[in-house]
C-alpha cells in the first residue's frame, strides 16, 4: 500500500481556466491556464515551449469586491520549468501543457493572484453548497 505524499507546494493553487498570453522574443502565444498560483502557472499552448526559455508572462484576473467585479492586469516574467505533450484527438494541432515558474513578479501581482485564488476557494465552496 502506497501513502499519500504530503503536497510540498509553498501556494495554494486555484484550478479554474483563465486566459493568458506568453511572450518570447516578438512571439505571442495565447494559452489557458490549468491551474495558478502565487509561483506559477501550469496552462495548454499550441506552439511547441522549450524547457528552459524566459517568457513574458500577461494576464486579466477577474476580481470580486463590493459585489462589482474588476478585471486586474498581471504580468510577470517566468521560465519554462515542465512540458508535456497532449493529444486531442478532435484537434488539428498539436499542443502541450507547460509549468512556468515565476521569476519576477511585483508584490502588488503576487497580491492580486493571491486574492484570486483565497476568492476561487470560497466560490468552490459556495458552488458546492448549492448543490
Amino acid at each position: 500500500m502506497t501513502k499519500k505524499q504530503p503536497d510540498r507546494r509553498a501556494h495554494p493553487r486555484t484550478e479554474r481556466s483563465l486566459p493568458l498570453k506568453i511572450s518570447k522574443q516578438g512571439l505571442d502565444v495565447i494559452a489557458e491556464t490549468r491551474n495558478l498560483s502565487c509561483s506559477g502557472v501550469y496552462c495548454r499552448v499550441n506552439k511547441a515551449v522549450p524547457l528552459m526559455s524566459k517568457i513574458g508572462v500577461t494576464m486579466l484576473l477577474p476580481i470580486h469586491s463590493a459585489q462589482k467585479i474588476s478585471t486586474r492586469k498581471v504580468k510577470c516574467n517566468g521560465v519554462v520549468v515542465r512540458s508535456e505533450p497532449v493529444i486531442i484527438q478532435e484537434a488539428d494541432t498539436a499542443c502541450q501543457n507547460i509549468a512556468i515558474f515565476f521569476t519576477e513578479l511585483a508584490q502588488k501581482d503576487r497580491s492580486t493572484i493571491a486574492q484570486y485564488v483565497l476568492q476561487s476557494f470560497k466560490n468552490n465552496v459556495a458552488d458546492r453548497r448549492k448543490v
